[in-house]
């Protein structure tokens, strides 16, 4: 071999000695990255099958809420059908529910406009046309 083959054949290697540690340590990076990646997402089912675990458990609290109080509701129109013909409570009862869904309504309007003023406005105002509709 001749003097000149022999030192690009030096060159070479030298070259390749001086890759190799940089190679393996952009190797290890990306184990590493690959490594974090998926225990961030093994983190991130777990929180959220405990977030569907806990919504599933208000879900089912509204609802057996709910159905409480619809019973303990009827305890006073139990009483009022000593007192009142049907359609007369049932007068009574639509009225304070109406009266309670427009204050509730407003309040929330009110609430909704603190947060978003921009947005609300318009909402607001189809929300009013709305209830001007119906009654």
């Amino acid at each position: 071999m001749s003097e000149q083959a022999q030192d690009d054949a030096t060159t070479k290697s030298g070259d390749a000695n001086i890759a190799e540690p940089l190679v393996q340590m952009i190797h290890g990076l990306g184990d590493t990255v690959r490594r974090e990646v998926e225990q961030l997402r093994a983190e991130a089912s777990e929180r959220a099958t405990a977030g569907a675990k806990g919504a599933g458990l208000l879900i089912a609290a509204g609802a057996t809420g709910s159905v409480t109080l619809a019973a303990a509701a009827s305890l006073p129109l139990m009483a009022l059908r000593r007192l009142l013909p049907g359609w007369m409570i049932a007068v009574v009862v639509a009225g304070g529910a109406g009266g309670l869904t427009v204050v509730l309504a407003q309040r929330g309007l009110r609430e909704f406009g603190a947060a978003a003023p921009v947005d609300a406005e318009q909402i607001k105002d189809a929300a009013r046309e709305a209830v001007r509709s119906v009654g």
